[in-house]
This record gives structure tokens, sequence and C-alpha cells, in this order.
């Protein structure tokens, strides 16, 4: 059989408790100084909970109206740069830009726009992804034809192949209507 030995330990000294302070042991002590940290927690967290409801409830239930941008006289709204519009009125998508499209003996430099409306979200974020596709279609339509086929092809006639293009890439919805700011034939 083993010996165990016994050690005893100190003790440690107790805490002299002078007059206005408190220690640990004398706040729980208190429960009126307790119960007033207590009440202000749950005020401030009340507080913190109404703001958040308010916001929410003001963000989808009293939502500010969109203040409409500029004048819409031509059919054509300015829109930013990636071609979105925050509107839900037909706004134009500019985003394919100016294209310089090299074709056989010479180039084209055309802008195609076209209405959308910005407000059927699926349709507007396939737009946007389909860009690079649809300049893509541009520059071959054009790199098959020459100057001379260009100045004998009427413009509707370009217009109507590059939207049945357009339209054959596009699942969500139909681009109607195709307009050219700019279609200039370099030789």
């Amino acid at each position: 059989m083993s010996r165990r030995e016994y050690r005893p330990t100190r003790a440690k000294p107790a805490a002299k408790k002078v007059p206005g302070t408190y220690t640990s042991s004398s706040r729980s002590k208190s429960p009126r100084a307790a119960l007033g940290v207590y009440r202000t927690l749950m005020a401030l967290v009340l507080l913190l909970i109404l703001v958040i409801l308010g916001g929410t409830l003001y963000a989808l239930v009293l939502r500010p109206k969109p203040a409409a941008s500029g004048s819409s006289h031509s059919g054509a709204s300015s829109a930013p740069a990636n071609g979105l519009a925050g509107s839900s009125e037909a706004s134009m998508f500019t985003a394919l830009g100016r294209l310089r499209c090299p074709a056989a003996g010479g180039a084209v430099i055309l802008q195609a726009v076209f209405p959308y409306y910005p407000g059927d979200r699926p349709f507007s974020e396939e737009l946007v992804s389909r860009i690079r596709e649809f300049r893509n279609l541009t520059l071959d339509y054009f790199a098959a034809l020459s100057a001379e086929e260009l100045y004998r092809i009427p413009e509707s006639a370009v217009k109507a192949e590059l939207l049945s293009r357009y339209n054959a890439l596009l699942r969500l919805g139909q681009i109607e209507t195709l307009y050219f700011n700019e279609f200039l034939i370099i030789e």
C-alpha cells in the first residue's frame, strides 16, 4: 500500500473591506444597482429593436418613389454607363457602346440602342450578361460584308438582321425595336 502525504494548503487572507468601495461580492448584495443596470440595458436593446423594425417598415412600405430622370420627349432617357436605369418606364439600353466593325474593304462605325423596361429585372440582367455576345454578333455580321454590299443594303435590312440575331440569343424576353444612333460606312 502506498502512502499518501497530506499537505495542508495555505488559506488566502481575506480582503479587507474599505468603506465606500464595492467588491464583487458586495455588488451582488445590492439588488437595486443590478436592477438599474438591467433596466438600462433592456431599454437600449428595445430601442435598437424599434430602430431596426422602423427602418425595415419604412423601406418596405413607405419607400420613396425614384425621381424621374430628365424629360422623355425624345423617347430616350439617360441611362447609366452599364445601360440600366432604375425606373419602370421604358429606357434605352446603351451598353453596347460604339463599335468599330471591320468589313471587307472598309469598316463600319455603329452604335446600336434599343428600348427595354428596367422593371423587368431578369430580362435586364440577361441583357447585361449578353453584351459581349451582342458585340461579337455585330462584328461577325459586318465582317462578312464588303463596303460595297453595305452601301447597297438598306439600313432597315441591317437592323432587321441584327435584331433577329440578338433575339436568337435571348431567352427571357425579346427586343422589339433596334435603333442606330450612329451608322457610318468607311472605305
